[in-house]
């Protein structure tokens, strides 16, 4: 019988078999994870470039919508052309809404998944004063 010693070939022999499939091993566990980080990574800028074509959109429509000479079709027109100029589907047409002296514009873009828990659409809204004539001589 023979002993082994720590150092020995024998003992670094015995201990890269008891080693062997531990990359491997690694390898199965962390490449799902990996892969799940870049596509969270994805999903989030997706989402985020949703959510500013969104907000572009509404902005460009309740500007549109708060001139004097404004007319309700042309404010839904203007945020439609704008998420098509940036490359987004709409969810549903863009809403309008005045009252007293504000306009409202909500778009509803949706969002293409690719991880299953994240929203499918985006909702952005902006309100803005309507603009008012006021004659010179009411100055």
């Amino acid at each position: 019988m023979s002993s082994l010693k720590h150092g020995s070939p024998n003992s670094i022999r015995s201990s890269a078999r008891r080693d062997r499939g531990e990359a491997t091993t690694q390898l199965v566990i962390l490449t799902p994870l990996l892969v799940l980080l870049v596509f969270l990574g994805v999903q989030t800028a997706i989402y985020f470039h949703a959510a500013n074509v969104a907000s572009a959109a509404a902005a460009q429509g309740a500007a549109a919508a708060s001139s004097v000479s404004a007319r309700p079709s042309s404010a839904v027109a203007v945020a439609q052309s704008t998420v098509a100029d940036l490359g987004s589907h709409l969810a549903h047409a863009p809403t309008l809404t005045v009252s007293g002296g504000y306009v409202s514009v909500s778009v509803v873009l949706s969002v293409p998944r690719i991880v299953p828990f994240f929203p499918n659409s985006v909702t952005r809204t902006v309100i803005e004063p309507r603009e008012r004539f006021v004659p010179e001589s009411s100055r």
